[in-house]
């Protein structure tokens, strides 16, 4: 098969190897080695009488391929003769690196061109605010770190007053039912300080409380607001706010 070779710069053997059965259109699960070896040595030769380099790699390749193509010159079986259960494709192993190296060249031809979107596009350099620059809040807002002061006051005051003697404790209550307490308790009062929802007669019952109120807040249920800071802390009911 005559075959105009035109010296490319290869990245290296496979490169050379996958060129030419592109080239061939050929089946690579079924590679004709004797003419792909023949091209092979081909452009082998012509680089040499280029006189240029030719790394070591392309000859293993070239003495590879001439081993195959001994092999494949063997009488071989019949096409309706069945092969032996352990017979193995001499190609076998060429064609797995091939398959390889062309998931490489698909990976990098992804790539590039990813790169080739990204240099169209112009990145804003990072703006960073001043050091001392503030938002300022809304008015009556609650900041989280005094909803959690004013939570430790009240696990104090509990603390503190809560009996040293054994006794019998209620099943806890949980989360989901702590929060229909509240919005029942909101629902008759409207609005009430922060701390008259957590008078529970046990630590374990504040915090159940609390994190209720947190997720009320975080679902927009319930409002918790200060006249100023430092001031007593009022939660209300959406709807009545």
């Amino acid at each position: 098969m005559a075959l105009t070779l035109v010296l490319n710069d290869f990245s290296g053997p496979l490169d050379l190897l996958w060129h030419l059965i592109r080239t061939n259109e050929v089946d690579i699960y079924d590679i004709p080695i004797a003419a792909i070896t023949s091209q092979y040595l081909d452009y082998l030769r012509q680089m040499q009488e280029l006189r240029l380099d030719v790394a070591g790699d392309y000859f293993v390749m070239a003495a590879s391929l001439m081993a195959l193509k001994s092999q494949m010159l063997l009488p071989q079986a019949e096409p309706d003769e069945e092969l032996p259960d352990d017979y193995v494709d001499p190609r076998a192993d060429l064609v797995s690196q091939l398959l390889t190296y062309q998931v490489y060249q698909e990976a990098a031809g992804a790539f590039k061109s990813l790169e080739q979107a990204r240099a169209k596009s112009y990145a804003k350099p990072e703006t960073l605010p001043d050091a001392d620059f503030q938002v300022p809040m809304a008015p009556g807002a609650v900041k989280l770190r005094d909803l959690t002061a004013a939570m430790a006051a009240v696990v104090a005051r509990q603390l503190a007053t809560a009996q040293t003697i054994a006794h019998i404790e209620a099943e806890p209550v949980s989360v989901t039912a702590r929060i229909e307490s509240v919005m029942q308790d909101l629902a008759r009062w409207h609005s009430c300080r922060f701390e008259r929802l957590l008078e529970q007669r046990t630590v374990e019952a504040v915090v159940t409380t609390f994190m209720a109120l947190l997720e009320l807040m975080k679902t927009a249920q319930v409002v918790c607001t200060q006249e100023e800071p430092f001031a007593p802390i009022i939660v209300t009911l959406k709807e009545a706010a």
